[in-house]
């Protein structure tokens, strides 16, 4: 048996493991050079061997495949693990810096508002009996109706109140409030319920120590001395048919146009730039209408580092285009520091009409008017990933009706050809969905075999 897997993620490598391990031969194809997809650590540049993330960043305590890929090659966990909370340690606001003390002197009760419009957006969690299935819901089609703006308005926030819950979701699903279902906020909500109460661990977040690049790399190199594994850089799918006897694949790769016929194809990267592929075997049309629409949320992540730290510790939340600032490099050795802004939405979308060199220029420079820093710039990098070619975002959120009208349809296969990436996981947008989806649909092929 063949399987061809488009994608050298943590998605396509597991897939590959997994159909390797039950006997099948491999043929992974990646357009890029590396391995990684979404994760891809920094250190290029940086002094003191210091490093941030551009893409993937944080491992859960309830991510048990993650944990387990760590443990297999000796990669430790980093600083100690934190609650996430909708309030961070500090706002910046009409050019005023506010201390968590001191918040409420600028919106009274703003915490127990964000606590209450918490609560609202949580509720639905406690109908949805399988996480894997939220489209069962009992109010399905109502929840997946509103948006988490929707959430807001009827919270009542102050202005205050509404920076803080829109950055949330600017950070947490990569997208501004008006284009995130209630439902998939819900669906998030009980799959953590439920691993919290599986495991029996408090929910808690994790740095990767040397970076969750590495983990991807590593596994991708235990694959390369597979006998059943070719994989196969620098390679891009142009083209898929597939009838009754098999699938035929059509790539550029280094050497040219290659064809190549297998019983299978996993796609386990983006659908953003698969949507250029030509798929000469019609899509049914409620799978072309998930598959070409399907939300992905526009992220620009921009880290720069300075020779000293001097910035207030913690999470912090901006009305600037900065949107969220935070410290990657706090449990890292080395008297100069990284401080990261995360935009999401439209805010990270806007950032794509500029350079890299520009991007970090706007942003280092609102690092510097908000905390009052005047230590020398010893390196940065700024990553928008709606504008990378390979990923066209940074992961799927899933938007108003796409819950109900996508969720089990792209979880399906379409007759040879299978799904993979965090965008089709039970954990969806984390590492742990991308390998939970790869292991997942291999498993499903070996059965069909």
């Amino acid at each position: 048996m063949r399987v061809i897997v488009v994608g050298a993620g943590l998605a396509g490598l597991s897939a590959t493991e997994s159909l390797a391990a039950a006997g099948v031969d491999v043929i992974l194809l990646e357009a890029g050079h590396r391995f990684g997809g979404r994760t891809r650590t920094v250190s290029d540049g940086y002094i003191n061997g210091q490093y941030a993330e551009s893409g993937a960043e944080w491992v859960d305590s309830i991510h048990w495949r993650m944990r387990d890929l760590m443990q297999r090659f000796g990669i430790k966990p980093l600083g100690q693990p934190m609650p996430w909370t909708t309030i961070r340690r500090w706002l910046y606001w009409d050019q005023a810096f506010y201390t968590a003390e001191n918040i409420a002197t600028l919106s009274p009760g703003v915490f127990r508002a964000i606590e209450q419009y918490e609560a609202l957006a949580d509720s639905p969690a406690s109908g949805v009996q399988d996480p894997s299935r939220p489209d069962l819901h009992p109010e399905a089609a109502y929840l997946d109706s509103i948006s988490v703006a929707d959430l807001i308005m009827q919270s009542g926030l102050d202005p205050v109140g509404q920076l803080f819950a829109g950055r949330d979701s600017q950070g947490e699903f990569a997208s501004d409030p008006e284009n995130v279902s209630s439902l998939f906020v819900a669906q998030q909500r009980a799959f953590e319920n439920s691993e919290v109460v599986k495991q029996g661990i408090e929910l808690l977040s994790q740095r990767v120590a040397g970076g969750t690049g590495q983990i991807a790399i590593s596994l991708g190199k235990q694959l390369q001395g597979s006998p059943r594994i070719t994989i196969n850089f620098g390679t891009r799918l142009a083209a898929v048919e597939q009838d009754a006897s098999g699938v035929v694949v059509t790539a550029d790769g280094p050497d040219g146009r290659e064809i190549w016929q297998a019983d299978a194809l996993v796609l386990a990267c983006s659908l953003v730039p698969l949507r250029e592929v030509d798929f000469r075997t019609p899509m049914p049309s409620d799978f072309h209408q998930a598959f070409h629409n399907l939300g992905y949320g526009p992220i620009t992540k921009t880290a720069v580092q300075f020779e000293t730290r001097s910035w207030e510790s913690g999470y912090g939340t901006t009305d600037s285009i900065s949107q969220r600032l935070y410290d990657p490099s706090v449990d890292q050795t080395g008297s100069s520091g990284i401080l990261m802004s995360y935009c999401g939405g439209e805010g990270g979308h806007q950032l794509t009409q500029y350079s890299e060199a520009e991007r970090i220029e706007i942003i280092a420079t609102d690092m510097r008017q908000i905390h009052g820093i005047t230590s020398p710039q010893t390196g940065a990098f700024s990553r928008s990933w709606s504008a990378e070619k390979n990923y066209g975002g940074a992961y799927a959120v899933y938007q108003t009706g796409q819950i109900t009208g996508y969720w089990n349809i792209l979880r399906q296969p379409w007759g040879r050809v299978h799904l993979a990436g965090e965008h089709v996981a039970t954990c969806t947008g984390y590492m742990e969905g991308a390998v939970e989806s790869g292991r997942d649909v291999a498993d499903r092929i070996v059965r069909a075999s």
